[in-house]
């Protein structure tokens, strides 16, 4: 599967796009529901129909700026915490925390992603060195087997077949947020 999101530009809309696939930008796979001037920053991820599927929120007053991933009910509104999504200082690496496979075993993915030169790659267990499980890229890379119409903000992530395409998702979507912070 391969994702086609646009990095995130301010906007009064509250930041709410569609998540597309990139061979066939009228599928839409998910959807991204800002909140516009919200206290919490939160955005409620959905799927195609519309359904919201998790919340990713950054509390206020919060030293660092980690993202926390939640659960919802139907009306998208954040039940319990999934894990958190937090970097080094620079924000070159980043790393999920508390974070449980559907067995309650504890998983670790580690990625080292920069929307600077639109690439990266998120691993499972140790950056670089555990099981690839994505990879963002610049549409340019696929310039040969993609349509034309691609924007400049705009990037791509590619996700092998059995790996969870909205954990994967929440974690390129914390990592966007956390860049914004270096941006104000």
């Amino acid at each position: 599967m391969m994702l086609r999101l646009k990095a995130k530009v301010f906007s009064f809309s509250g930041d709410s796009y569609k998540i597309v696939d990139a061979n066939d930008s009228s599928k839409v796979i998910f959807q991204c529901m800002g909140k516009f001037l919200s206290l919490s920053e939160k955005r409620v991820i959905c799927d195609a129909g519309g359904a919201p599927l998790f919340v990713i929120k950054e509390p206020m007053l919060q030293l660092d700026d980690k993202q926390y991933v939640y659960s919802v009910d139907a009306e998208g509104k954040p039940k319990e915490e999934l894990f958190r999504v937090g970097s080094n200082f620079g924000n070159t690496a980043q790393y999920t925390q508390n974070l449980k496979s559907k067995t309650g075993r504890p998983i670790a993915l580690h990625g080292k992603m920069t929307l600077v030169s639109m690439k990266g790659g998120i691993w499972l267990d140790k950056a670089q060195k555990g099981h690839a499980i994505a990879k963002v890229c610049s549409p340019i890379t696929y310039k040969d087997f993609l349509p034309d119409d691609f924007d400049r903000n705009e990037y791509l992530v590619e996700i092998p077949p059995g790996v969870d395409s909205a954990l994967v998702l929440a974690m390129v979507l914390a990592y966007e947020q956390m860049e914004q912070s270096y941006d104000c």
